[in-house]
């Protein structure tokens, strides 16, 4: 697990109140608590958020273009469906968060945790991933396609039909995942550290035949 902390950030009540009218293009949101509140659908170009603390806010379907993220937390927020193409995370940590069908692709993800988050139908294509860490998340579905990745580490997670197509998976360890199946390069998988039941999973996938004793 990346071994930092997320400065707490110090707002007043009065502030937080006015923290709507901020979301404005080619801006940056520092030191601030933002919680309980909807930007659903919204669009904004040029965001950087730093050292910022995000509870129940609700990012459903919105799009962020030339986005940037630096030492946030983010808490049981919603980001379901929310375009993130390109974007660049800076040991940042989604606690409890709803994921689902949400796009990094193309993204840099570094120092980063996802703990205990939905996060079916995302995609990672084509992905940067330094140091990042997945603790008790569900990734079914999910787009893992030509990602770049050092020290990433996945921890009891689902990851059925998820798909790995291009890239490297020597050294990555899933061990401790779950998954009926998945799609992976045959070329790619010398190093892979699976469980025994997941090593029978992969060779069928393969096209191994499985023999039964008699």
């Amino acid at each position: 697990m990346p071994n930092f902390k997320i400065e707490q950030p110090v707002i007043s009540p009065a502030l937080e109140e006015i923290l709507p009218e901020y979301l404005e293009d080619e801006l940056l949101i520092k030191h601030h608590l933002i919680r309980e509140t909807s930007y659903i659908n919204s669009h904004h170009d040029n965001l950087i958020f730093e050292k910022s603390h995000f509870v129940k806010v609700d990012f459903t379907s919105s799009s962020f273009n030339r986005f940037e993220c630096v030492d946030c937390l983010f808490e049981s927020c919603d980001f379901s469906n929310i375009e993130w193409i390109g974007g660049a995370f800076h040991r940042s940590i989604f606690k409890n968060c709803k994921l689902t069908g949400a796009n990094f692709a193309e993204g840099l993800l570094q120092n980063c945790q996802f703990i205990d988050c939905t996060i079916n139908y995302a995609s990672f294509n084509f992905s940067q991933m330094k140091r990042v860490f997945f603790s008790d998340c569900q990734l079914n579905f999910s787009e893992l396609s030509e990602v770049k990745w050092k020290n990433l580490e996945l921890v009891n997670c689902e990851l059925n039909k998820t798909n790995w197509i291009g890239t490297n998976l020597n050294q990555l360890n899933l061990s401790s995942c779950q998954f009926e199946n998945v799609s992976l390069s045959p070329d790619l998988i010398k190093g892979f550290i699976v469980n025994y039941e997941q090593a029978i999973i992969i060779g069928m996938t393969l096209g191994l035949v499985l023999d039964e004793p008699r």
